[in-house]
């Protein structure tokens, strides 16, 4: 299966960021089956008000719409990152990963489980939870006879929603990130290769990159790592759309010389 990662640095202003996705999917020449954006990937909001405006009702908006035509358009796959999609407090709306398949149908989605309240540093600190409604499941979905596992951003950092995918034989890991700067310099190498070497599966996350609205700035080097732990493919900090071929005969490999997956005694 050919998986196409695009990394963006996404404004507050949602059809620019949908403009310049369909200008990079426009410049590549090489097809893939399933493409992965970003979380955020149409809007990183100025102010929470902004998020609350662009919520759209589950199954209908612009942004939907735009993503069911993209996945037709490109024959793909689509993990579209995540969006505000809104729940039964209109004021916390789901931070939600659709799914698109190739004729443009919602396949599945997977709101996030794990919200982002942290102090970084004295002077940056988050509270995602004042403003999103958290998920309370694991999402599976089949492509390409892969069996794929969502999650975005922080739930990396929360090892037993993979273990949970590995004991349903997934192989492969997607997480869209937003990862800030300061906390991606330190964690997000670290937290990829565990998360695929522990699971023996193979990882991909995309990430935001560069300077946003709200001030925020994000890590990039959006990367797929291997089951093995390996850096297969990696961005630095460019906007950038990159493709590379997952092998089951690869996963197949590593699971039968080092069976460490049916060891697990609790």
């Amino acid at each position: 299966m050919k998986l196409a990662l695009l990394q963006m640095t996404s404004s507050n202003l949602v059809k620019e960021n949908l403009a310049k996705i369909e200008k990079f999917l426009a410049l590549n020449t090489e097809q893939f089956n399933l493409l992965i954006l970003p979380e955020n990937f149409a809007q990183m909001a100025k102010y929470a008000q902004e998020k609350l405006q662009t919520q759209e009702i589950f199954g209908q908006g612009f942004v939907q719409t735009w993503l069911s035509d993209l996945s037709k358009e490109y024959q793909c796959w689509i993990i579209a990152g995540s969006f505000p999609i809104q729940s039964e407090d209109t004021s916390k709306p789901f931070a939600r990963s659709l799914v698109y398949n190739p004729n443009g149908a919602l396949e599945t989605y997977y709101d996030k489980i794990h919200l982002f309240d942290v102090a970084v540093s004295q002077s940056e600190a988050y509270c995602e939870s004042n403003d999103t409604q958290p998920g309370l499941e694991p999402t599976i979905v089949e492509i390409n006879s892969f069996k794929v596992g969502l999650s975005i951003c922080y739930d990396l950092r929360f090892p037993e929603l993979y273990r949970y995918y590995q004991q349903q034989d997934v192989d492969l890991l997607v997480a869209p990130s937003a990862f800030t700067y300061e906390t991606g310099r330190c964690h997000w190498d670290l937290l990829l290769k565990s998360r695929a070497v522990e699971n023996l599966c193979y990882m991909a996350a995309v990430n935001q990159t560069g300077f946003h609205a709200n001030g925020r700035r994000t890590y990039g080097h959006s990367q797929i790592i291997s089951a093995w732990g390996e850096t297969v493919a990696e961005l630095e900090e460019q906007e950038a759309l990159f493709i590379y071929e997952l092998s089951k005969e690869h996963l197949a490999k590593i699971r039968g010389q080092f069976p460490a997956h049916t060891h697990r005694k609790l």
